[in-house]
């Protein structure tokens, strides 16, 4: 994480800085990225990056940890918005995520990142995102509204998140191939309510009780 040195600077010169990495980080596959690149690109000394950072890994913890932090700020307030309602606060994380990668600024960073997740050598985006992911929903237990959901206990609800979970996860990445947002959102909507109303017929149910 960054040093003392860094979090003094203005917001205008962190900005650069952090740009300037991202672009790095979205050119080629992590092990190939190079910290003279960031700072000719920001305009700084070498030795001021070793001033604000240990290494280009203590760099990419940092970037992703922000976004990490954003997302569970915008998940506690979803849940009070939407009185607690799980499948509105999983679209949410959805919506947000997707805004932050989508952004003309950050799409390829985080191109990079999921694609490497899903097949890479570059063990330090998996890493880096699993060790900054946001908060489990399960840690906002007492906040979900379990009134007209079909569980009995914390346990029930453990699996749905998880589920929900999966479903969410999946969609992000597979949103890169998409070449329209919106259509990549319509089938993550048609997924979660699935979920939530199933995909069995009323009337077929009602035959076999």
């Amino acid at each position: 994480m960054p040093k003392e040195t860094f979090l003094n600077l203005s917001e205008g010169k962190k900005e650069i800085i952090i740009n300037a990495a991202k672009r790095e980080f979205a050119r080629v596959p992590f092990q190939e990225t190079s910290i003279k690149n960031i700072v000719e690109d920001a305009g700084i000394a070498r030795g001021s990056f070793y001033q604000y950072f240990e290494s280009k890994e203590d760099l990419l913890e940092y970037i992703i940890s922000n976004h990490a932090l954003m997302v569970n700020k915008g998940t506690e307030e979803t849940f009070h918005k939407t009185n607690g309602d799980i499948f509105e606060v999983f679209i949410s994380i959805y919506d947000h995520v997707l805004e932050q990668c989508m952004s003309k600024e950050d799409i390829k960073l985080y191109k990079n990142i999921f694609e490497n997740m899903k097949n890479s050598e570059d063990g330090i985006f998996l890493a880096t995102m699993k060790k900054y992911k946001p908060k489990d929903i399960s840690e906002y237990y007492r906040l979900i509204n379990k009134e007209n959901l079909k569980i009995e206990n914390k346990e029930d609800m453990i699996i749905i998140i998880k589920m929900l979970g999966s479903i969410t996860k999946n969609a992000i990445i597979n949103s890169f191939s998409y070449n329209s947002n919106k259509k990549a959102r319509e089938e993550y909507l048609k997924m979660i309510n699935y979920l939530k109303f199933g995909i069995e017929k009323k009337e077929r149910i009602k035959k076999k009780c």
